[in-house]
């Protein structure tokens, strides 16, 4: 595993935090309206549910590409077709501006964070379009552990940066303004991306 390799994968986790949505959306609120402590809580929690979705990837994945390699092809490529397929979405759509306003559940922070990443099954299938390129039948434990850990910790050292900006500088207003800005950027680093793994996939079949 190459420099190249892991600055691919970070940056496509680093895409998936930071693109506007309802995570973002609650945890810029709660900031806001509960104090930085319970964004940082918020935060931990959201992380340790994408570290549940990274390591069930990761083992699914390798166990498919061990006892069927042609379906395991097959997640890759159509995985590689879905991240250029967001990007290009990300580029032409325009992004919902951020609800911040939305009723809170009685639920600690902490709580609150875990149950909105491990509640929402989109979050799975962006982790297996991702792992499929990059996991391999020569994969260690060792670099497995690294994928979970540098998922998990993307996200949540990113809500906690967004926590402490938001709580310390007022980033709330730019946000809301710049969500259309964010979408696009994460669109075209997105169809970059993708089409490097689209070459990798598809050049030992036709190069």
């Amino acid at each position: 595993m190459n420099n190249f390799f892991w600055v691919q994968f970070a940056a496509i986790c680093l895409i998936g935090a930071m693109s506007p949505g309802p995570s973002m959306a609650l945890i810029i609120r709660n900031s806001i309206k509960y104090g930085r402590i319970s964004g940082i809580l918020f935060s931990l929690g959201h992380a340790i549910g994408i570290g549940i979705y990274a390591t069930v990837s990761v083992l699914g994945l390798q166990f498919i590409l061990i006892n069927n390699l042609l379906l395991f092809n097959a997640i890759q490529f159509c995985g590689s077709v879905f991240l250029l397929i967001l990007g290009i979405l990300f580029l032409r759509d325009t992004a919902h501006n951020l609800s911040l306003e939305n009723e809170q559940k009685n639920v600690n922070s902490l709580m609150q964070g875990f149950a909105i990443s491990i509640l929402n099954p989109k979050i799975l299938i962006w982790f297996a379009a991702i792992f499929s390129q990059f996991i391999e039948i020569s994969s260690t434990n060792f670099v497995k552990l690294a994928m979970v850990l540098i998922a998990s910790s993307i996200d949540g050292l990113w809500y906690i940066i967004l926590t402490i900006v938001v709580t310390g500088f007022g980033l709330k207003q730019f946000l809301e303004h710049n969500t259309n800005i964010i979408q696009k950027i994460s669109g075209v680093v997105l169809i970059c991306i993708s089409i490097i793994i689209l070459h990798k996939t598809l050049s030992p079949y036709f190069f």
